[in-house]
Protein backbone atom coordinates (compact mmCIF):
# COMPACT_ATOMS: atom_id res chain seq x y z
CA UNK A 1 0.00 0.00 0.00
CA UNK A 2 2.88 2.37 0.75
CA UNK A 3 3.95 2.28 -2.92
CA UNK A 4 0.45 3.32 -4.03
CA UNK A 5 0.50 6.23 -1.54
CA UNK A 6 3.91 7.33 -2.85
CA UNK A 7 2.99 7.37 -6.53
CA UNK A 8 -0.42 8.90 -5.75
CA UNK A 9 1.36 11.69 -3.87
CA UNK A 10 3.60 12.40 -6.87
CA UNK A 11 0.62 12.35 -9.24
CA UNK A 12 -1.42 14.62 -6.97
CA UNK A 13 1.41 17.15 -6.81
CA UNK A 14 1.52 17.23 -10.62
CA UNK A 15 -2.27 17.55 -10.85
CA UNK A 16 -2.32 20.40 -8.30
CA UNK A 17 0.38 22.23 -10.25
CA UNK A 18 -1.58 21.81 -13.48
CA UNK A 19 -4.89 22.73 -11.83
CA UNK A 20 -3.32 26.03 -10.77
CA UNK A 21 -2.49 26.69 -14.46
CA UNK A 22 1.25 26.42 -13.88
CA UNK A 23 3.24 25.21 -16.88
CA UNK A 24 3.45 21.48 -17.58
CA UNK A 25 7.26 21.76 -17.39
CA UNK A 26 7.11 22.41 -13.64
CA UNK A 27 4.60 19.59 -13.08
CA UNK A 28 6.90 17.12 -14.85
CA UNK A 29 9.98 18.35 -13.03
CA UNK A 30 8.26 18.17 -9.62
CA UNK A 31 6.79 14.75 -10.37
CA UNK A 32 10.15 13.36 -11.50
CA UNK A 33 12.04 14.68 -8.47
CA UNK A 34 9.39 13.57 -5.99
CA UNK A 35 9.13 10.10 -7.53
CA UNK A 36 12.91 9.70 -7.37
CA UNK A 37 13.03 10.82 -3.72
CA UNK A 38 10.07 8.71 -2.57
CA UNK A 39 11.37 5.58 -4.29
CA UNK A 40 14.93 5.92 -2.97
CA UNK A 41 16.63 7.29 -6.07
CA UNK A 42 17.45 10.78 -4.79
CA UNK A 43 21.05 11.06 -6.04
CA UNK A 44 20.64 8.74 -9.00
CA UNK A 45 18.15 11.20 -10.51
CA UNK A 46 21.15 13.11 -11.88
CA UNK A 47 22.23 9.93 -13.65
CA UNK A 48 18.74 9.55 -15.13
CA UNK A 49 18.85 13.18 -16.27
CA UNK A 50 22.23 12.72 -18.00
CA UNK A 51 21.15 9.44 -19.60
CA UNK A 52 18.02 11.07 -20.98
CA UNK A 53 20.00 14.09 -22.19
CA UNK A 54 22.43 11.90 -24.16
CA UNK A 55 19.86 9.39 -25.42
CA UNK A 56 19.83 9.57 -29.23
CA UNK A 57 16.20 8.41 -29.39
CA UNK A 58 15.20 11.37 -27.20
CA UNK A 59 17.19 13.77 -29.37
CA UNK A 60 15.53 12.28 -32.46
CA UNK A 61 12.14 12.75 -30.81
CA UNK A 62 12.86 16.44 -30.22
CA UNK A 63 14.04 16.79 -33.81
CA UNK A 64 10.76 15.26 -34.99
CA UNK A 65 8.83 17.94 -33.15
CA UNK A 66 10.92 20.72 -34.69
CA UNK A 67 10.09 19.49 -38.20
CA UNK A 68 6.43 18.99 -37.28
CA UNK A 69 6.21 22.65 -36.28
CA UNK A 70 8.19 23.67 -39.35
CA UNK A 71 5.76 21.82 -41.63
CA UNK A 72 2.80 23.40 -39.86
CA UNK A 73 4.27 26.92 -40.15
CA UNK A 74 5.15 26.32 -43.78
CA UNK A 75 1.59 25.34 -44.66
CA UNK A 76 -0.03 28.29 -42.86
CA UNK A 77 2.44 31.17 -43.25
CA UNK A 78 3.07 30.62 -46.96
CA UNK A 79 -0.67 30.78 -47.70
CA UNK A 80 -0.71 27.26 -49.16
CA UNK A 81 -3.42 26.11 -46.76
CA UNK A 82 -5.64 29.14 -47.36
CA UNK A 83 -5.43 28.78 -51.15
CA UNK A 84 -6.12 25.07 -50.92
CA UNK A 85 -9.26 25.64 -48.84
CA UNK A 86 -10.53 28.30 -51.26
CA UNK A 87 -10.08 25.86 -54.14
CA UNK A 88 -11.85 23.11 -52.21
CA UNK A 89 -14.86 25.37 -51.73
CA UNK A 90 -15.13 25.77 -55.51
CA UNK A 91 -14.53 22.07 -56.25
CA UNK A 92 -16.95 20.53 -53.74
CA UNK A 93 -20.55 21.43 -54.54
CA UNK A 94 -22.39 19.76 -51.64
CA UNK A 95 -22.32 22.20 -48.71
CA UNK A 96 -22.26 19.35 -46.20
CA UNK A 97 -18.90 18.14 -47.44
CA UNK A 98 -17.55 21.64 -47.93
CA UNK A 99 -18.20 22.62 -44.32
CA UNK A 100 -16.46 19.53 -42.89
CA UNK A 101 -13.59 19.46 -45.39
CA UNK A 102 -12.21 22.82 -44.23
CA UNK A 103 -11.58 21.89 -40.55
CA UNK A 104 -10.55 18.38 -41.66
CA UNK A 105 -7.84 19.72 -44.01
CA UNK A 106 -6.52 22.12 -41.38
CA UNK A 107 -6.61 19.24 -38.90
CA UNK A 108 -4.12 17.27 -40.99
CA UNK A 109 -1.31 19.48 -39.70
CA UNK A 110 -0.82 20.23 -35.98
CA UNK A 111 -1.28 23.98 -36.09
CA UNK A 112 -1.65 25.31 -32.51
CA UNK A 113 -5.27 26.43 -31.92
CA UNK A 114 -6.04 24.99 -35.36
CA UNK A 115 -9.80 25.33 -34.89
CA UNK A 116 -9.29 29.09 -34.90
CA UNK A 117 -7.77 28.86 -38.39
CA UNK A 118 -10.75 26.99 -39.81
CA UNK A 119 -13.38 28.95 -37.83
CA UNK A 120 -13.67 31.87 -40.33
CA UNK A 121 -14.32 29.44 -43.20
CA UNK A 122 -16.97 27.50 -41.25
CA UNK A 123 -18.47 30.77 -39.98
CA UNK A 124 -18.82 32.10 -43.53
CA UNK A 125 -20.39 28.95 -44.95
CA UNK A 126 -22.56 28.35 -41.89
CA UNK A 127 -23.95 31.88 -42.06
CA UNK A 128 -24.84 31.43 -45.74
CA UNK A 129 -26.97 28.37 -44.92
CA UNK A 130 -28.32 29.92 -41.69
CA UNK A 131 -26.74 27.56 -39.16
CA UNK A 132 -26.83 28.44 -35.47
CA UNK A 133 -23.57 29.54 -33.86
CA UNK A 134 -23.62 26.37 -31.73
CA UNK A 135 -23.89 24.13 -34.80
CA UNK A 136 -21.06 25.99 -36.55
CA UNK A 137 -18.89 25.67 -33.45
CA UNK A 138 -19.41 21.93 -32.98
CA UNK A 139 -18.86 21.12 -36.69
CA UNK A 140 -15.61 23.08 -36.71
CA UNK A 141 -14.38 21.67 -33.39
CA UNK A 142 -15.40 18.08 -34.12
CA UNK A 143 -13.90 17.68 -37.58
CA UNK A 144 -10.75 19.63 -36.74
CA UNK A 145 -9.70 16.83 -34.36
CA UNK A 146 -10.72 13.57 -36.05
CA UNK A 147 -7.26 12.65 -37.42
CA UNK A 148 -5.47 13.25 -34.11
CA UNK A 149 -6.20 9.67 -33.04
CA UNK A 150 -3.67 8.28 -35.52
CA UNK A 151 -1.91 11.07 -37.43
CA UNK A 152 1.86 10.46 -36.99
CA UNK A 153 2.72 14.14 -37.34
CA UNK A 154 0.75 15.04 -34.19
CA UNK A 155 2.50 15.30 -30.78
CA UNK A 156 0.20 12.76 -29.07
CA UNK A 157 0.84 9.82 -31.42
CA UNK A 158 4.55 10.67 -31.66
CA UNK A 159 4.93 10.50 -27.86
CA UNK A 160 2.74 7.42 -27.55
CA UNK A 161 4.90 5.51 -30.03
CA UNK A 162 8.09 6.65 -28.25
CA UNK A 163 6.86 5.74 -24.74
CA UNK A 164 5.31 2.37 -25.57
CA UNK A 165 7.81 1.30 -28.21
CA UNK A 166 5.13 0.47 -30.80
CA UNK A 167 5.12 1.40 -34.49
CA UNK A 168 3.11 4.08 -36.25
CA UNK A 169 1.61 1.26 -38.34
CA UNK A 170 0.25 -0.43 -35.20
CA UNK A 171 -1.13 2.87 -33.92
CA UNK A 172 -2.77 3.63 -37.27
CA UNK A 173 -4.47 0.23 -37.54
CA UNK A 174 -5.45 0.42 -33.88
CA UNK A 175 -7.15 3.81 -33.98
CA UNK A 176 -8.47 3.79 -37.57
CA UNK A 177 -11.84 2.28 -36.50
CA UNK A 178 -12.11 4.98 -33.81
CA UNK A 179 -11.45 7.76 -36.33
CA UNK A 180 -13.98 6.31 -38.80
CA UNK A 181 -16.58 5.92 -36.05
CA UNK A 182 -16.05 9.48 -34.78
CA UNK A 183 -16.23 10.84 -38.35
CA UNK A 184 -19.48 8.99 -39.09
CA UNK A 185 -20.98 9.94 -35.72
CA UNK A 186 -20.19 13.63 -36.21
CA UNK A 187 -21.51 13.59 -39.78
CA UNK A 188 -24.86 11.97 -38.92
CA UNK A 189 -25.35 14.02 -35.74
CA UNK A 190 -24.44 17.47 -37.04
CA UNK A 191 -24.14 17.52 -40.83
CA UNK A 192 -26.32 14.90 -42.55
CA UNK A 193 -29.61 16.75 -42.09
CA UNK A 194 -28.31 19.98 -43.64
CA UNK A 195 -29.85 20.91 -46.98
CA UNK A 196 -27.74 20.08 -50.00
CA UNK A 197 -26.75 23.39 -51.46
CA UNK A 198 -24.02 24.81 -53.69
CA UNK A 199 -22.15 27.59 -51.87
CA UNK A 200 -19.56 28.89 -54.28
CA UNK A 201 -20.89 30.51 -57.46
CA UNK A 202 -17.42 30.50 -58.94
CA UNK A 203 -16.72 27.76 -61.43
CA UNK A 204 -14.01 25.28 -60.52
CA UNK A 205 -10.96 25.16 -62.78
CA UNK A 206 -7.96 22.95 -63.38
CA UNK A 207 -5.97 25.41 -61.31
CA UNK A 208 -8.15 24.59 -58.29
CA UNK A 209 -7.44 20.89 -58.68
CA UNK A 210 -3.73 21.65 -58.99
CA UNK A 211 -3.85 23.89 -55.90
CA UNK A 212 -5.42 21.16 -53.75
CA UNK A 213 -3.09 18.44 -55.00
CA UNK A 214 0.04 20.57 -54.56
CA UNK A 215 -0.96 21.42 -51.02
CA UNK A 216 -2.16 18.05 -49.80
CA UNK A 217 -0.05 15.29 -51.33
CA UNK A 218 3.24 16.23 -49.63
CA UNK A 219 1.42 16.19 -46.26
CA UNK A 220 -0.07 12.77 -47.03
CA UNK A 221 3.44 11.71 -47.99
CA UNK A 222 4.71 12.64 -44.51
CA UNK A 223 1.79 10.82 -42.89
CA UNK A 224 1.92 7.62 -44.95
CA UNK A 225 5.68 7.01 -45.14
CA UNK A 226 6.02 6.10 -41.43
CA UNK A 227 2.77 4.08 -41.51
CA UNK A 228 3.22 2.05 -44.70
CA UNK A 229 7.00 1.93 -45.18
CA UNK A 230 8.03 2.52 -41.53
CA UNK A 231 10.35 5.36 -42.57
CA UNK A 232 11.70 7.43 -39.68
CA UNK A 233 9.28 10.30 -39.11
CA UNK A 234 12.06 12.92 -39.12
CA UNK A 235 13.12 11.81 -42.60
CA UNK A 236 9.48 11.70 -43.77
CA UNK A 237 8.90 15.26 -42.58
CA UNK A 238 12.06 16.54 -44.27
CA UNK A 239 10.99 14.92 -47.55
CA UNK A 240 7.50 16.46 -47.24
CA UNK A 241 8.91 19.92 -46.52
CA UNK A 242 11.26 19.75 -49.51
CA UNK A 243 8.39 18.63 -51.76
CA UNK A 244 6.10 21.43 -50.55
CA UNK A 245 8.84 24.01 -51.16
CA UNK A 246 9.61 22.75 -54.66
CA UNK A 247 6.05 22.16 -55.80
CA UNK A 248 4.67 25.42 -54.42
CA UNK A 249 7.81 27.48 -55.12
CA UNK A 250 8.10 28.87 -51.61
CA UNK A 251 10.52 31.79 -51.24
CA UNK A 252 13.91 31.06 -49.65
CA UNK A 253 13.61 34.09 -47.37
CA UNK A 254 10.45 32.62 -45.83
CA UNK A 255 12.17 29.30 -45.15
CA UNK A 256 14.88 31.05 -43.14
CA UNK A 257 12.47 33.05 -40.99
CA UNK A 258 10.48 29.92 -40.10
CA UNK A 259 13.48 28.17 -38.56
CA UNK A 260 13.46 30.31 -35.41
CA UNK A 261 9.67 30.31 -35.31
CA UNK A 262 9.66 26.49 -35.31
CA UNK A 263 12.12 26.13 -32.41
CA UNK A 264 9.60 26.04 -29.58
CA UNK A 265 11.87 25.82 -26.54
CA UNK A 266 9.06 25.20 -24.05
CA UNK A 267 7.72 22.27 -26.08
CA UNK A 268 11.18 20.74 -26.54
CA UNK A 269 11.89 21.02 -22.80
CA UNK A 270 8.50 19.40 -22.09
CA UNK A 271 9.31 16.46 -24.38
CA UNK A 272 12.68 16.01 -22.72
CA UNK A 273 11.11 16.08 -19.23
CA UNK A 274 8.45 13.54 -20.26
CA UNK A 275 11.18 11.10 -21.25
CA UNK A 276 13.11 11.99 -18.07
CA UNK A 277 9.99 11.23 -16.01
CA UNK A 278 9.66 7.87 -17.79
CA UNK A 279 13.32 7.08 -17.05
CA UNK A 280 12.91 7.89 -13.32
CA UNK A 281 9.80 5.72 -13.11
CA UNK A 282 11.56 2.79 -14.76
CA UNK A 283 14.94 3.05 -13.00
CA UNK A 284 13.44 3.58 -9.54
CA UNK A 285 11.35 0.40 -10.04
CA UNK A 286 8.33 2.53 -9.15
CA UNK A 287 6.24 1.15 -12.00
CA UNK A 288 6.75 -2.50 -11.00
CA UNK A 289 6.23 -1.82 -7.28
CA UNK A 290 3.05 0.21 -7.81
CA UNK A 291 1.49 -2.21 -10.28
CA UNK A 292 2.27 -5.09 -7.90
CA UNK A 293 0.52 -3.24 -5.07
CA UNK A 294 -2.55 -2.52 -7.15
CA UNK A 295 -2.85 -6.18 -8.15
CA UNK A 296 -2.21 -7.33 -4.57
CA UNK A 297 -5.12 -5.28 -3.23
CA UNK A 298 -7.42 -6.26 -6.08
CA UNK A 299 -7.66 -2.76 -7.54
CA UNK A 300 -9.14 -2.92 -11.07
CA UNK A 301 -6.47 -1.74 -13.57
CA UNK A 302 -9.19 -0.87 -16.08
CA UNK A 303 -10.33 1.95 -13.78
CA UNK A 304 -6.85 3.50 -13.83
CA UNK A 305 -6.56 3.07 -17.61
CA UNK A 306 -9.79 5.04 -18.05
CA UNK A 307 -9.58 7.58 -15.22
CA UNK A 308 -5.92 8.73 -15.18
CA UNK A 309 -5.63 9.84 -18.86
CA UNK A 310 -9.11 11.39 -18.81
CA UNK A 311 -8.38 13.38 -15.64
CA UNK A 312 -5.01 14.68 -16.88
CA UNK A 313 -6.49 15.42 -20.31
CA UNK A 314 -9.35 17.39 -18.78
CA UNK A 315 -7.06 19.38 -16.48
CA UNK A 316 -4.51 20.30 -19.14
CA UNK A 317 -6.50 20.32 -22.39
CA UNK A 318 -3.30 19.14 -24.11
CA UNK A 319 -2.84 15.73 -25.75
CA UNK A 320 0.90 15.77 -25.18
CA UNK A 321 0.32 16.30 -21.45
CA UNK A 322 -1.97 13.33 -20.81
CA UNK A 323 0.15 11.04 -22.97
CA UNK A 324 3.36 12.17 -21.29
CA UNK A 325 2.06 12.01 -17.72
CA UNK A 326 -0.29 9.06 -17.73
CA UNK A 327 1.20 6.57 -20.21
CA UNK A 328 4.49 6.03 -18.29
CA UNK A 329 2.44 5.40 -15.13
CA UNK A 330 0.15 2.94 -16.93
CA UNK A 331 2.96 1.00 -18.63
CA UNK A 332 2.66 -2.13 -16.43
CA UNK A 333 -1.05 -2.37 -17.19
CA UNK A 334 -0.60 -1.78 -20.91
CA UNK A 335 2.28 -4.22 -21.32
CA UNK A 336 2.52 -7.95 -20.65
CA UNK A 337 5.00 -10.77 -21.25
CA UNK A 338 3.71 -11.07 -24.82
CA UNK A 339 3.99 -7.36 -25.59
CA UNK A 340 1.78 -4.27 -25.58
CA UNK A 341 -1.97 -4.77 -25.18
CA UNK A 342 -3.09 -2.54 -28.04
CA UNK A 343 -6.77 -2.65 -27.06
CA UNK A 344 -5.97 -1.13 -23.67
CA UNK A 345 -3.67 1.42 -25.33
CA UNK A 346 -6.58 2.49 -27.55
CA UNK A 347 -8.87 2.75 -24.52
CA UNK A 348 -6.36 4.87 -22.56
CA UNK A 349 -5.64 7.14 -25.53
CA UNK A 350 -9.30 7.69 -26.40
CA UNK A 351 -10.27 8.36 -22.75
CA UNK A 352 -7.48 10.92 -22.47
CA UNK A 353 -8.53 12.54 -25.72
CA UNK A 354 -12.14 12.78 -24.52
CA UNK A 355 -10.79 14.65 -21.49
CA UNK A 356 -8.86 17.02 -23.77
CA UNK A 357 -11.90 17.75 -25.95
CA UNK A 358 -14.10 18.43 -22.91
CA UNK A 359 -11.49 20.57 -21.20
CA UNK A 360 -12.17 24.32 -20.83
CA UNK A 361 -8.38 24.84 -21.02
CA UNK A 362 -8.14 23.34 -24.54
CA UNK A 363 -6.67 26.05 -26.79
CA UNK A 364 -9.09 25.50 -29.68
Amino acid sequence: MIEIIKITSALLVMIIILANKIDLIYALLAGSLLTGILFGRSFDIFSDFYTTLTDLSVLNLMLMFFFVFYLSNLMTDSGILKKMLASLERLIKDVRFVIISLPFMIGLVPAPSGAILSAPFVQDIGTKIKLSNERKLIINYWFRHITEYLNPIYPGPILLVAILGITFTSLFLLNLPIMLFVSALGFFMYVFNLKRKTISKEKASKEDIKQVINGIWPVFFAILLPIIFKVNLTISLIIAIVLIVLVNKVRLSMLKTMILKSIKIDILITIFLIMFFKAVLENSKAIGLVSGSFLKYGFPPIFLIIAVPMLVGFLTGITMAYVGLSMPLLLPFLKSATGVNLSLVMLAYVCGFIGVLLSPTHLC
